[in-house]
């Protein structure tokens, strides 16, 4: 495979140092598939490979709400499909399997669905993709497999991460990427029953991202850096501006994601989730949002992990904002830490974690009577990415 095919599947799937690639390898890191296990037989080419991306566990929850109950949850269930059809063409199919399969009223296609399309190689150093796909925001939580994400931010939560689009990706070095991408800016059409009464749809909701991927020192430091703008309304836009860096040297690795939006009109919805406490919910207008996150990794044994992880975020309405006061409107601090611990490959991994936000509403929340929250869970389970051909 060239090395342009590489580095691109390398900055898609897992563009950070993280804590899997520190272990030394033994005689499982090459796995075979299910398939090969059973028949004996050895596949003979790339045209298909299949992989079952799983995440289950038990959560306790830490709190005496009575809606909070301690069960076993499959978290994640993904189809991945891909292949090479050629040296020049590739396809990716991602099914998100415990999401709904009902098609969205504007790009015809089910929220399930998180990737499908069809990829080319032009040359050595530029590529292209069309179909559903990632947004190329960037940010090392957000580029991360969500399958070993076990608790996301609240940006990451909200923000909109699958549209029909397309992009290019262009090794301007080997060490540095440039992509260009233009998406869809929403799946649904727009819910007239709660938008500004001045507010008119786009005749082309588009969204377009430039995102910069470097990597420096030998890939001891890699950086991500990224503009978006939706263009949602008529005179609407949504505005993302992502900075992020990672350390990844010996046993101990880290990063740190920066993340700001300015919304005329709400596309995160956690301010409109706010409003949504009036007797009539309505999407709020002038938004913005700040995310800092960040997480470390320590390799205290070849085959055990030590992590911790830190969330920092701000909601707040600007000037000319349908709410009843510009100002911030919500804070909050995420916080998890645990231990992983990989038995026979990096593949395969379990996990304990403990995981705890608090939610602080300001005075300016106070007509949609809200309260403070402090939810807390501890979690015990397993992410194993199966390789079923």
């Amino acid at each position: 495979m060239k090395l342009s095919v590489i580095l691109y599947l390398l900055i898609l799937s897992t563009p950070v140092c993280n804590a899997a690639s520190l272990t030394t390898p033994d005689s499982l890191q090459s796995e075979k598939s299910l398939f090969e296990t059973i028949t004996r037989l050895q596949k003979r080419n790339d045209l298909l490979d299949i992989k079952l991306n799983t995440r289950m566990a038990f959560h306790s929850a830490l709190s005496d709400k009575e809606e909070e109950l301690s069960a076993f949850r499959m978290d994640y269930l993904r189809l991945q499909i891909t292949g090479n059809i050629t040296e020049r063409i590739f396809y990716k199919w991602f099914q998100h399997l415990n999401k709904s399969n009902a098609p969205h009223s504007l790009d015809n296609m089910p929220s399930s669905i998180n990737c499908l399309g069809v990829g080319f190689h032009i040359t050595p150093t530029l590529s292209a993709f069309a179909g559903k796909q990632y947004v190329d925001f960037g940010g090392f939580e957000y580029d991360a497999d969500p399958a070993e994400v076990y608790s996301f931010s609240d940006f990451g939560n909200n923000i909109t991460c699958f549209l029909v689009g397309v992009h290019l990706a262009w090794w301007v070095t080997p060490t540095q990427e440039l992509r260009f991408q233009i998406t869809d800016a929403r799946s649904n059409k727009e819910n007239q029953t709660q938008l500004p009464a001045n507010y008119k749809t786009a005749k082309t909701p588009l969204a377009y991202t430039i995102n910069w991927n470097g990597n420096f020192l030998d890939n001891t430091l890699s950086t991500r850096c990224s503009f978006s703008l939706f263009h949602e309304g008529q005179k609407q836009n949504i505005y993302y501006w992502i900075i992020a860096g990672a350390w990844c040297q010996g046993n101990f690795n880290m990063y740190i994601d920066g993340l700001f939006s300015i919304e005329e009109i709400d596309k995160l919805g956690i301010l409109s989730n706010i409003s949504a406490q009036d007797e009539k919910p309505y999407r709020a207008t002038h938004s913005q949002y700040f995310s800092l996150i960040s997480r470390l990794n320590y390799r205290i044994l070849p085959k055990l992990n030590l992590f911790a992880k830190g969330t920092y975020e701000t909601t707040s309405a600007t000037t000319n904002t349908n709410l009843p006061e510009s100002g911030k409107y919500r804070t909050s601090y995420g916080y998890q830490g645990g231990i992983e611990y990989f038995p026979m490959k990096e593949n395969l991994r379990f996990f304990f974690l403990y995981r705890g936000k608090q939610i602080k509403y300001t005075h300016l929340s106070s007509p949609f009577h809200l309260f403070n929250e402090h939810p807390q869970h501890l979690s015990l389970g397993l992410t194993y990415k199966i390789p079923v051909y």
